[in-house]
């Protein structure tokens, strides 16, 4: 796989974690119910790691030289 396709897929990565942080941080600090904001927070993380999973799995699953193979840089 290129180095230049996992660097641009570890970096799509950290913004996401990055985003969920805030997101997970908002949702807890500036809470109006504690129950509700549990709920969600558990829902969200739930939520974030499935969609982590799936999306290395398929990554992982692309053939990277054959989708470049016949570009002409």
């Amino acid at each position: 796989m290129s180095p230049i396709i996992s660097f641009l897929y570890v970096l799509l990565v950290v913004i996401f974690l990055v985003m969920g942080a805030s997101i997970v941080f908002h949702m807890l600090y500036y809470r109006i119910n504690r129950r509700a904001a549990r709920a969600m927070f558990i829902i969200y993380a739930t939520g974030a790691v499935i969609f982590l999973i799936s999306n290395f799995i398929f990554f992982k699953s692309v053939d990277w030289y054959q989708i470049f193979s016949n570009i002409n840089l």
